[in-house]
């Protein structure tokens, strides 16, 4: 097997775990506890992720991750008024869906791309709006303002 499709199957792999914890966390009813504690750690761990990936502006952190993970494919484009990221697919959510249809998007996606984003852009994670994501819409899409238009 060459490098190329082991890869795709590691990353495979990978989101059917986080999609069958997610689920196995919903049914036991703590995800929203584990939501909420993985948010924490994220946003201490995230400088340090940042800096073993390279990541050094908003655009880098969606790059990194769909290169690395292969799991959603973002787009990012810049605006007026900050950034527009959208996502047509994802292996986690399709997969999650499959599995029980628990929401793996906040604790295992966006948590961790926010706390990505705030640390290398100085934009507080709690100005980045979700607009939309796979698992209730056709696409994920999500909007960093620009500093200036921080609260």
């Amino acid at each position: 097997m060459n490098t190329e499709k082991k890869l795709a199957l590691l990353q495979y792999t990978y989101a059917a775990a986080l999609a069958e914890a997610v689920n196995v966390y919903a049914r036991v009813n703590v995800l929203n506890d584990i939501v909420a504690s993985r948010k924490t750690r994220q946003v201490q761990a995230a400088p340090q992720l940042n800096s073993q990936l390279g990541v050094k502006t908003v655009e880098e952190v969606f790059a990194r991750l769909s290169e690395i993970y292969g799991c959603a494919n973002w787009s990012v484009e810049k605006t007026n008024d900050g950034y527009t990221a959208m996502a047509t697919s994802c292996k986690l959510c399709a997969l999650s869906k499959r599995m029980g249809g628990a929401n793996p998007c906040n604790g295992w996606c966006l948590d961790p791309m926010f706390a990505m984003i705030a640390a290398v852009s100085g934009i507080d994670s709690i100005d980045m709006v979700v607009e939309s994501t796979l698992m209730d819409n056709d696409c994920c899409r999500v909007h960093i303002p620009t500093p200036s238009q921080e609260r």
